[in-house]
């Protein structure tokens, strides 16, 4: 009774983040258990010379680039949520302006599990190498930086996915794709910025790139949630 009372008292907003976050997070863990493992294990082989690859072995820092597939990951979540979900959200009393915040909440979450997550996993591969005995010397970049930096780009993705679904949620296929195109466009924005070795340059330079991160996401939640305001309840999606 009193779980009940307490999604009785939940606002519109949190009633769709909690759903949100009940249909997706066992996808969540499981994505983040078999990415782990195939990544260690891919970089353990190239460590001990069955996968050849001289520049990841001399590189000491194997975990940097294990960012991307969560991205991915996430711009693919953010482009089903609105042709997945708005229907039923909508259809049972939810407005428009409810589930665009609640999904805003869940993106957030989302964003801030997997940058701990990433985090994690820095301590994760010294202790392997520490067991494995491996000959490196680990060269770890500023983890603040890192951690502000996946936040950004984490949430960019899933809202730049989400604005890819909805444009082809609310729009025929031609627009839709021109839709998919300004999302892309942001999204290649983001990776040139963080293309950069922030952890090599100056304090200035860090900011201003945080910044630029920061609102390249804000314009694709502005795009998104101006298209959200209009968008009608489709029964059926035609191809």
């Amino acid at each position: 009774m009193s779980a009940n009372m307490a999604k009785g008292k939940r606002s519109p907003v949190m009633n769709v983040a909690f759903h949100l976050w009940s249909a997706y997070r066992h996808v969540l863990v499981w994505f983040w258990i078999i990415f782990t493992v195939i990544y260690f294990g891919i970089n353990e082989m190239i460590m001990r010379g069955i996968i050849p690859d001289e520049s990841i072995r001399n590189s000491g820092r194997e975990w940097d680039g294990a960012s991307i597939a969560p991205r991915i990951f996430l711009l693919v979540l953010g482009i089903l949520l609105t042709i997945g979900s708005f229907n039923s959200f909508v259809s049972n009393g939810i407005t428009r302006r409810s589930f665009g915040r609640g999904g805003l909440l869940f993106a957030g979450l989302l964003s801030i599990i997997c940058t701990l997550l990433h985090l994690l996993g820095y301590p994760i591969e010294m202790l392997i190498v520490e067991i494995s005995g491996a000959e490196r010397i680990m060269q770890y970049p500023n983890l603040a930086i890192v951690a502000i930096t996946n936040l950004l780009m984490y949430f960019g993705y899933f809202c730049g996915g989400w604005l890819i679904g909805t444009g082809f949620y609310r729009f025929h296929w031609f627009k839709g794709l021109l839709v998919c195109g300004l999302a892309v466009a942001f999204l290649i924005g983001m990776e040139t910025m963080t293309a950069t070795e922030l952890t090599g340059s100056a304090a200035a330079d860090q900011g201003i790139i945080l910044l630029v991160l920061a609102l390249a996401s804000f314009l694709i939640v502005w795009i998104n949630d101006g298209f959200l305001r209009k968008i009608a309840v489709k029964r059926k999606i035609t191809l």
